[in-house]
């Protein structure tokens, strides 16, 4: 059954996580662990509908579905291949009647009609996992998948922040993660977007007290005061990723 699902150079990688499976390819992005933390980071009730910008192989909608028992998932997606892969590990976890995905560019959902048309109209959860490197800021991936994926080719963040608070519903949620580095930046995108910082916490590894990635849920229209957590450590001193992070049992 597995091989109707699989193509050329893909796996069928478990998720840790109610026997759930998702499809991989070794020629494409792959999903990190960054996607994961963020799963784990949305807090949703089962009757909330969530919109995934920026979906790739389904990750974030797939665990999130699942572990909030959500009654429906939007995924928007603007590479065909990761669209097509998402697809087929939607179908693989019998998940069609909850997750919809979408093979757009987000950019369109800046117009009232296409978000009406497709249901886009104040949802109650928006996530992203969006690229975190600026374009000319640094050296690009050679593979384009990756390249997409990681840097601001499609979308930037003042774009992205702008679709978020079109989308959602008055006191929304929206959950994102970015380079640490960036934290001034995203306060300000996120504060000229209405959407108000509400949780936030720093990721490192252990060998380096620096900080790696920002996770911030924020909400639409919420007052101010934020919620700082404990730094999540991932890596230990060689770098391998603790047995909390390989088996998903952190909980922020």
């Amino acid at each position: 059954m597995e091989n109707i699902f699989l193509k050329e150079n893909e796996t069928l990688e478990d998720l840790q996580y109610n026997n759930l499976k998702i499809i991989q390819n070794k020629n494409l992005y792959r999903f990190t662990s960054d996607a994961v933390i963020l799963s784990n980071f949305i807090k949703a009730k089962s009757s909330d509908v969530l919109v995934d910008l920026g979906a790739g192989s389904g990750i974030i909608s797939i665990l999130a579905t699942c572990k909030n028992n959500l009654k429906h998932t939007i995924g928007i997606e603007i590479q065909e291949e990761l669209f097509d892969m998402a697809n087929r590990s939607i179908a693989f976890n019998n998940l069609q009647s909850k997750i919809d995905m979408f093979n757009i560019d987000m950019r369109i959902l800046n117009d009232y009609e296409v978000r009406k048309n497709l249901g886009l109209c104040d949802v109650d959860v928006v996530v992203s996992n969006p690229p975190y490197k600026k374009e000319g800021n640094i050296k690009l991936n050679t593979e384009k998948s990756v390249r997409i994926a990681r840097h601001e080719i499609c979308i930037n963040m003042k774009e992205l922040f702008q679709i978020a608070n079109s989308i959602l519903k008055y006191r929304g949620k929206f959950f994102v993660v970015y380079d640490a580095n960036r934290l001034a930046e995203i306060m300000f995108e996120l504060k000229s977007n209405n959407l108000e910082p509400k949780r936030m916490f720093l990721t490192q590894s252990a060998s380096n007290q620096e900080p790696i990635l920002v996770f911030i849920e924020a909400v639409k229209g919420g007052k101010e005061g934020i919620r700082i957590l404990p730094n999540l450590i991932t890596n230990d001193k060689n770098g391998l990723y603790l047995e909390e992070v390989k088996k998903l049992k952190f909980n922020y």
